[in-house]
């Protein structure tokens, strides 16, 4: 009965399904059966296998569960602040950047400066040499000027000034004789300025030693010297038939030789050195100033004497 109730079920499913309006014949249904049957075990097999692993399933830990949820939880939070620390690393990378260009604008800046600074170390280099150049040359006239002034101090500059010496019997101060003999006649140009010069040395003598004569002044005037006392006395005269009365220029030699014996004194109170002739009044050593002795002689003799004494 059941197995006529399933052919019946199976023409009624199979005549809904199909154009074929007839019933299947036993074999074809028999046939159908047999696959249909194969189909069953096979989905109850499958069945079985699904409640097998759904009962695995059921089987696992729900602490597992809870552990894998906790992983996954500390997995997110993990993210989450990997995440934050990525976007605090790109701020800061932002901000890195910003001062990476700060810092290379700061630099070329700083290679501009280097290249100015080596410029000017350059000219001050430059400078220092030409500086060095100048004081190597300063301290050579430096030298020479000490060596100039060493030998300056060492020069007497009344000995180049004033250049005494003799010919002959003549005393001679810068060439020009002092004097007369009576077997030679020097021009009286010549022997007044002599006086001259004689004058000047004198009086420049005076000055440089701080000395100031008593009762004369020396007045050098080239070879029209002259002596201020309570007259004028010259150291000059144009000689002629009035030498023999020239008074005033023997007072005028007389009041010089005083005037050297004032300073000669002062001299040798100081204690430098001794002079070698004595002047007494008119006379130096044992010869007498005047134009009034035998053969017109001025000084007689004693020029030399007198240019020696200054």
């Amino acid at each position: 009965g059941k197995e006529a109730n399933r052919s019946s079920g199976i023409n009624a499913e199979y005549g809904e399904n199909s154009e074929i309006d007839h019933p299947l014949c036993e074999e074809c249904t028999s046939a159908l059966f047999l696959q249909l049957d194969a189909q069953l075990r096979t989905l109850k097999q499958d069945c079985t296998d699904y409640r097998k692993a759904l009962a695995q399933l059921q089987q696992i830990d729900t602490a597992t569960t809870s552990q894998l949820d906790a992983e996954v939880e500390e997995l997110r939070a993990e993210e989450a602040a990997l995440q934050a620390e990525l976007e605090s690393v790109c701020t800061e990378r932002g901000s890195v950047a910003t001062e990476l260009a700060a810092l290379q604008l700061q630099e070329r800046e700083v290679e501009h400066e280097e290249e100015d600074l080596y410029r000017e170390c350059n000219q001050y280099e430059h400078r220092l040499a030409e500086v060095r150049a100048q004081q190597h040359c300063l301290d050579n006239e430096l030298k020479y000027a000490h060596a100039e002034l060493e030998k300056l101090k060492k020069t007497n500059i009344f000995n180049t000034v004033f250049h005494i010496w003799h010919e002959g019997h003549f005393g001679t101060i810068n060439n020009f004789r002092l004097g007369r003999l009576p077997t030679f006649n020097v021009e009286w140009d010549e022997v007044n300025a002599a006086w001259g010069q004689t004058a000047l040395l004198l009086y420049s003598l005076a000055n440089a030693t701080g000395f100031v004569f008593q009762r004369y002044k020396i007045v050098p005037f080239g070879s029209q010297s002259y002596i201020e006392g309570e007259t004028k006395l010259p150291l000059f005269t144009n000689g002629g038939l009035r030498l023999f009365w020239d008074a005033k220029f023997d007072q005028g030699m007389v009041s010089f030789l005083d005037c050297l014996k004032q300073f000669l004194d002062s001299i040798e109170k100081k204690g430098a050195f001794n002079f070698p002739y004595k002047i007494d009044k008119s006379k130096i050593g044992d010869q007498k100033a005047s134009t009034a002795s035998s053969s017109t002689s001025i000084v007689r003799n004693s020029g030399l004497k007198l240019s020696s004494l200054c």
